[in-house]
């Protein structure tokens, strides 16, 4: 549904005041205990995650928080690794009965991402309000079993309606408090995006196309060398390998476009009554922080993850704002007191919950 705004609603941007050496000390503590533990502190390693991430997260000046508790988690993930241990004894011993399991696995799946999809937003709050997340069977299995099927019975061509209609899914079904939210985007939106990006693709494979060739007889002139190969710093090596470097990058660039565009897309049309979102995600940017991060990340060994993970949420969240035509104290207010007349709690919902 769409929806209008006032000429000039009041702007309030997310801010984010994570500090990579913070985390570090966040992060290698989750991964000595994880290993030591053999995967058993992952819970509490996930929610020390969250919790840092969401606290230092600001919006009008109060943060956010995750409430999940780390037992809930590890009880699910217990329960997870013994229909695994089920699994894998029961094809060990009746061989047949795997194409069982996996029919009751893809039956299964929309289940299991709507209660995974509830147990964070209902777990997550703003100013004592929680987040919720509602969805039924049926409409979650359309998303994530019946579109997917028809990808690949389209050859990839439903692809951007499936992202769409993904995104569709994640909105419409969310809200804060008793407050639902609405998306207004079009698939022809997302369509779009992805015939630019296809149109780029094509172009990058002409450029291929043109330029392999013509190294090619350079490359053969190595036949003319003692033992007809190329040494390893030869002009003709590196002429060969120089498309390939310029390519990489440039399919990295597509990929990173695609990503920017649809998260832009998404919060632009994502609202409730008074209330937008506005992202301001830029290509170049994006695609700078993702390239430089492998590299960091590749050279360290690993340790620059917490770096990485704190830059690219401080992009993204200190490009997001929210629009609303009214004071967010007000609406807040008015929140809380509905929240509580209808009577309306948000509980942990561990006993249908995998907690990933």
């Amino acid at each position: 549904m769409e929806t209008t705004m006032n000429a000039s609603p009041q702007t309030l941007p997310f801010r984010f005041h994570g500090k990579s050496g913070e985390y570090f000390r966040i992060w290698i503590v989750n991964v000595v205990f994880s290993i030591l533990t053999l995967g058993i502190y992952s819970a509490w390693a996930k929610v020390r995650n969250k919790r840092y991430f969401y606290s230092n997260t600001e919006l009008d000046g109060s943060t956010f928080e995750y409430l999940a508790n780390p037992v809930t988690i590890l009880k699910g993930r217990l329960l997870a690794l013994g229909v695994l241990a089920i699994y894998s004894v029961s094809v060990w011993f009746i061989p047949w009965s795997e194409p069982v399991f996996v029919l009751a696995f893809i039956a299964g799946l929309p289940w299991l991402i709507v209660r995974a999809m509830m147990f964070n937003a209902r777990n997550s709050a703003f100013r004592n309000i929680r987040f919720d997340f509602n969805s039924s069977y049926g409409e979650a299995a359309k998303v994530f079993i019946g579109f997917p099927l028809l990808v690949i019975l389209t050859l990839g061509l439903a692809y951007p309606y499936f992202a769409y209609r993904y995104r569709d899914f994640l909105v419409n079904n969310s809200g804060f408090g008793t407050t639902a939210f609405d998306f207004d985007a079009r698939a022809k939106q997302f369509y779009l995006i992805y015939i630019k990006a296809f149109g780029a693709l094509l172009l990058l494979g002409l450029l291929v196309s043109v330029i392999l060739p013509a190294l090619i007889p350079e490359v053969q002139s190595a036949d003319q060398l003692p033992g007809g190969e190329l040494p390893a710093q030869s002009p003709q090596l590196m002429l060969l390998l120089l498309p390939l470097l310029v390519i990489f990058p440039l399919y990295m660039v597509i990929g990173t476009y695609i990503h920017t565009a649809t998260l832009n897309t998404a919060f632009n049309h994502a609202h409730t009554t008074g209330q937008r979102f506005s992202s301001n995600l830029r290509v170049g940017r994006m695609f700078w922080i993702y390239l430089s991060n492998f590299v960091a990340v590749l050279l360290s060994l690993g340790l620059l993850i917490p770096w990485a993970k704190i830059r690219i949420a401080r992009y993204r969240l200190e490009n997001l704002a929210l629009l609303t035509e009214d004071n967010l104290d007000g609406i807040i207010a008015g929140e809380q007191q509905r929240v509580k007349a209808t009577g309306e709690e948000f509980a942990e919902v561990f006993d249908v919950n995998i907690g990933f």
